[in-house]
This record gives C-alpha cells, structure tokens and sequence, in this order.
C-alpha cells in the first residue's frame, strides 16, 4: 500500500506565510502607532527639561530611604504597571540590578498614582529588602512618561533623568550609559544629566485608567 502525500499544497503553504506577514506587519503598525512617541510631548510639561525641577520633585521621596551606604546610588524607578513598554526597557532595568548588588544601587519605586496598594505590595514582595516601593503623589502628575528613573548620588544629588533608552525596542542607547553615569557618581562626578529628547516606547504618565 502506497503512502499518501501529506505535505501541504504550495498554494496553502503561500497563503499561510502571507497571513502571517500581514499579521506581522499590522503588528508592527498597531505597536508604532499606539507605544511610539516622543518621551516629552509638545503638551507635556517642559520644565521636565530642567534638572532643578525635576529633583525638586524627588527629594522628598529621597528622604523615605535611609542614609545611604559609602558609595551607594539611588536609582529612582518610575513605575506604571498596566504600561506596555515596562516589557521592552526590563532588559536594562535588569542589567543594572545584576551588575550592581543592593549595598552599591538601592531601588526606590515610586508607583503611578493610580497604583493599587496591592500592586505595590505584590512589587515590593517580589523583589525584598532591595526595593521600597512608594505612591507617588499629585505633585508627579506632570511626569511626562514611563518607564523612566532617576539616578542620585550617595549624598542625593541628581545624576540622571529620562528613560532605559530610545527607539522601539529601547536599543539606541548601548547597556553601558547608565552604568557610565553610576560610575562617574561613585567617583564624585555628578553630571547631573537630563536626557529626554527622543521617540521610544513610552506611555503617557498622565493617562489614567477608567474607573
């Protein structure tokens, strides 16, 4: 008995490779049109171009922490959870914890207004002693986007502001820039550097979701 042929027709086999790059490209689309835009908006708030303003919002989170350790940096991660774009910066936010252990970066996330207590109680749960996990305030509102951080000093000056890194994929800026910046701050070198000028995977800060 003669085994029958089971290898697709080359008709079918063209029309599922064409529906699948039709997906891809609308895929691509959807996500470019949706999660794509500039870190500051022309409606945003453009004193989150100035250092001064934005460490004037920080500060009182800063004195939340304990005094920090000889040599220790703050970095502050601004977190809104049901935000998309988290997924494509965690590659850098991750690298960062693994290259520098708790008593060298310590991690204060302040949480979207919008953040239930129990998203930020499961945050803090899941990561330990390493993060304290805060709501942020109506003073924040203004943020422009997430995900962004903030980096400080071991004596709280502010050391850098702006997002993991720009392009769909939060690949334009290579893994060494912020730790370059941690290491200028250990060496008492505080560029004090506003980055925020760019398209990337963000998410507007200031949305909030329905009741």
């Amino acid at each position: 008995m003669q085994q029958s042929d089971k290898s697709l027709p080359n008709w079918l086999v063209i029309s599922i490779f064409t529906v699948w790059i039709s997906a891809t490209l609308i895929g691509l689309w959807w996500f470019q049109q949706s999660k794509l835009r500039a870190f500051i908006e022309p409606t945003d708030n453009p004193a989150f171009f100035q250092a001064s303003h934005i460490d004037q919002l920080v500060q009182p989170y800063l004195e939340l922490l304990p005094a920090a350790r000889a040599g220790q940096q703050t970095l502050v991660h601004f977190w809104k959870p049901d935000c998309l774009c988290n997924r494509v910066s965690q590659r850098h936010f991750s690298g960062l914890l693994q290259q520098y252990p708790g008593d060298e970066l310590r991690v204060l996330v302040i949480a979207h207004p919008d953040t239930s207590e129990k998203q930020r109680n499961e945050l803090a749960e899941l990561n330990g002693e390493r993060f304290l996990v805060v709501a942020g305030g109506d003073e924040l509102t203004q943020l422009p986007a997430s995900p962004a951080l903030a980096l400080y000093s071991e004596d709280k000056q502010l050391g850098y502001f702006g997002p993991y890194g720009f392009g769909a994929f939060c690949t334009v800026r290579e893994d060494g820039f912020l730790s370059g910046i941690i290491e200028q701050m250990r060496d008492k070198q505080t560029p004090s550097f506003v980055n925020v000028v760019g398209d990337g995977c963000f998410c507007s800060w200031a949305e909030v979701k329905n009741p």
